[in-house]
């Protein structure tokens, strides 16, 4: 008899202790078995936590600007709600209208309550509570995308089974998608909707869309259960029936604790929680409601085809014909009822709740989705920003979202649309599985379709898709990369073209969301914490003096650029910062004939920027200001018309966004196409160039290309240059050097008037240079400017 054949030994064996080395198929063996532990280990809780440390760090590291609704429809209203309405804040025309419902904003606005109590008992610095409000609304949003990340492998599980490689592989295309990375942890609505979308479909009772069989079970109330309660009821009978000696070796058979939590609760409150969260989904989006009303199609009803052989009456030719209609299979009557009943007491409290959050807002009663719908669809004032093509979300749209993924994503529809027709016994996939993915398939075809007869199309429309698309993916994806990386498999540990594909795609991948996140359109953020740390230097840390009057309080800033192209107050902060910019209201009261010529005020000032400047601002103030000054102090001149100053600043009417007259500010903030122009007209002028930020490679708007700009006055007294007596006497306003002739003229000859007459600021007016929310957070910076003369 011959010897057994020795195993060749590894070159790169694995070592112990001195001499002991094993083979390369018990290398293998134990790599196989480490993975296997390491998903038993991993327990929900440890996934839960990771994707919120995962996403908070993915929150943090966005540095870029991409939707103009990312603070104007969220952060903007939550402010207002948060700190008041005077406040700052830039409430644009669809909140004017009573067009979007306040659950979104409120929920921020609790973010911001909450970190500004932080920041008062931490008693922080008005730049680091500037940089807790700015961070607070991030950090909160990242949390969801961990639940929506989370909840995604938890429906993968659902449709795959529990710890298949498909329900891990769609976690990983959710955590390695650059897109989610871009968008996930974005303050849109659409974030939300998505994480609200794919919470509830992991509640949806998928098995009333099967047809019912004689074996099916049943609960108490006569519905058909789903496989996770029939796991746990067969989990908590085989615990009954063992022998209490033999507890600790069964103990993974016996439910947990969260496992009997789970099985107390019936799955009418499991349904309650999906429709709750649904109805939540369809308020903050009313397309949303689109996809529900998809998968409340395949449980109510379907498509009965029936085939017949039918003779032709030339050469004997027969031809099958398919005749297909609608039946109220597969959900059971008392299911639909039930379904019916759920859906109308869940929708009216939502509805109820969302109305009295909308009547706190708006102070009146309104329907805010009626009104949405009605603006956007029946007006079509969505045109109004853009119009695209009827395949956008099929050559624009799918392929953002997946990227790299998008092939596994078409196949993975394709094959969930139309299976393989073979035995149940030789299928991959339970016909249960099937089922859920054609429903998910039908659901991201249908959903684009009926969305792209609107004519204003994004791509963020249907991000709520994206984590469906990710478990249709998971399945060619498995079968594609798998026999390349499983231990499991000879061979992949070798490097094999399937491997340094997959690599090169998480390489790509990671590119891609490094450049979106880090370098493209950088500075519309960037810009807003130069001018934060303007505000900080030279507004909250001027040191007093005897010789000259304290700091102004309030600093001014104007945007000359496209509306809404930066951040506004939920990065400004701070209320004394008053500024200004371009808007672009859409023609809500005008006509059909007279929207075609209708020009927004963005698109007057780049239609003609110098007759724009000039009627709007007027003349700018001149490089030798302070001997203007100097000269209208002496003769009691008045101000030059649209000049700069900062009592005309604060009593603007158009401050924070509003259209109307303007002022000359502080500081100018426009792109670099409109550098040359501006160069022509504030020739001769006291700005000059004081920060540049880098901005894009590129853009789709030429009105936004190139770096972002900031043109600021030249340095003046009153902002720290300290060079004795005699400067400070020119430099101080002229309402600061005493009364005029005129005044003179008019006022008693008391001590008592010449005193009130030539004060600096009084305490009362330092503190009106403040709103609501200095006085409640910068409480510190106004003791500090007011300190001296209280």
């Amino acid at each position: 008899m011959s010897s057994p054949p020795t195993t060749p030994m590894s070159q790169a064996s694995t070592r112990f202790g001195l001499d002991s080395s094993i083979s390369l198929d018990d290398a293998k063996g134990l790599r196989r078995r480490a993975v296997e532990r390491v998903k038993q280990v991993s327990t929900p809780q440890d996934i839960f936590l990771f994707l919120v440390a995962f996403r908070i760090l993915n929150a943090l590291s966005v540095k870029t600007f991409f939707q103009p609704d990312e603070y104007f429809q969220s952060l903007e209203p939550a402010w207002q709600i948060a700190f008041g309405a005077d406040s700052g804040v830039w409430i644009t025309w669809e909140w004017r209208n009573h067009l979007r419902s306040a659950i979104h904003p409120a929920i921020f606005a609790a973010v911001y309550w909450l970190a500004a109590c932080l920041s008062w008992v931490l008693r922080l610095s008005p730049s680091y509570r500037a940089d807790l409000l700015v961070a607070a609304p991030k950090v909160a949003q990242a949390v969801f995308a961990a639940l929506g990340d989370y909840y995604t492998w938890k429906l993968g599980e659902r449709v795959y089974g529990a710890g298949s490689n498909e329900a891990w592989a769609a976690l990983a295309l959710t955590v390695c998608n650059p897109w989610q990375w871009f968008c996930s942890t974005r303050t849109l609505s659409n974030c939300l909707e998505t994480t609200f979308t794919i919470f509830a479909l992991n509640f949806w009772p998928w098995q009333w869309s099967m047809d019912p069989e004689e074996d099916d079970e049943v609960d108490e109330d006569g519905l058909r259960k789903s496989e996770d309660q029939k796991t746990m009821d067969r989990k908590s009978e085989d615990s009954k029936s063992e022998d209490k000696d033999e507890v600790d070796e069964m103990a993974k058979s016996v439910p947990s604790f969260w496992d009997r939590i789970r099985q107390s609760i019936d799955w009418q409150s499991r349904l309650r929680r999906c429709l709750l969260l649904a109805a939540l989904a369809c308020t903050l989006r009313p397309t949303n409601v689109l996809i529900w009303m998809s998968f409340a199609c395949f449980t109510v009803l379907r498509i009965v085809t029936l085939g017949k052989m039918l003779s032709l009456p030339f050469e004997g030719m027969q031809i099958w014909l398919h005749i297909s209609s609608l039946s109220l299979l597969p959900a059971t009557k008392k299911e639909r009822l039930t379904l019916l009943r759920e859906v109308a007491l869940c929708g009216s409290l939502v509805l109820l709740l969302s109305t009295f959050i909308d009547r706190l807002y708006y102070q009146q009663w309104t329907f805010p989705p009626f009104r949405f719908l009605y603006f956007n669809i029946a007006q079509s004032l969505a045109v109004f920003y853009g119009k695209n093509d009827w395949h956008y979300y099929i050559s624009q749209g799918y392929p953002l979202l997946l990227t790299t993924l998008l092939p596994f994503g078409a196949i993975g529809i394709y094959q969930s649309l139309f299976p393989p027709d073979v035995p149940p016994q030789y299928s991959n996939y339970s016909p249960f599985t099937r089922a859920i993915k054609c429903q998910l398939a039908t659901t991201t075809i249908l959903v684009p379709f009926v969305l792209s007869f609107v004519s204003h199309k994004e791509v963020r429309f249907i991000y709520p898709l994206l984590p469906l698309l990710h478990i249709l993916a998971a399945a060619p994806f498995t079968t594609f990369f798998l026999p390349a990386v499983s231990p499991a498999i000879p061979r992949s540990s070798q490097l094999t073209p399937k491997r340094i594909l997959l690599g090169i795609l998480l390489l790509v991948n990671m590119g891609i969301a490094i450049l979106t996140t880090t370098s493209h359109q950088t500075a519309p953020l960037t810009v807003m914490t130069y001018l934060r740390g303007q505000h900080s230097k030279h507004y909250l840390n001027q040191p007093p003096s005897e010789f000259l009057p304290p700091a102004p309080s309030t600093m001014t800033v104007g945007f000359l650029m496209p509306c809404h192209s930066t951040p506004w107050r939920s990065h400004l902060v701070h209320p004394s910062i008053k500024a200004w910019a371009l808007t672009c209201e859409p023609p809500v009261s005008f006509n059909v004939s007279a929207r075609a010529s209708y020009l927004d005020e963005a698109d007057q000032f780049y239609a003609n920027p110098k007759k724009f400047l000039a009627k709007t601002l007027g003349e700018p103030p001149p490089s030798k200001k302070r001997l203007a000054s100097w000269f209208g102090w002496f003769s009691n001149r008045k101000k030059v018309k649209g000049g700069f100053g900062r009592e005309d600043m604060i009593e603007a009417d158009a401050c924070d966004g509003r259209e109307g007259r303007k002022t000359w500010p502080e500081y100018l903030v426009f792109f670099e196409q409109m550098e040359p122009t501006m160069r022509d007209v504030l020739k001769g002028s006291a700005y000059r160039d004081c920060w540049r930020g880098w901005n894009s490679w590129g853009h789709d708007d030429w009105r936004r290309k190139g770096d972002v700009i900031v043109w600021c006055l030249r340095k003046q007294g009153v902002k720290g240059k300290r060079k004795g007596f005699f400067w400070a006497i020119l430099t101080t306003p002229r309402v600061n050097l005493g009364p005029t002739l005129k005044q003179r003229n008019n006022s008693n000859a008391g001590s008592k008037n010449d005193d009130a007459n030539q004060r600096v600021l009084e305490p009362q007016e330092c503190g009106q240079s403040n709103s609501n929310i200095n006085e409640r957070f910068d409480a510190t910076f106004t003791a500090k400017m007011c300190g001296d003369q209280r």
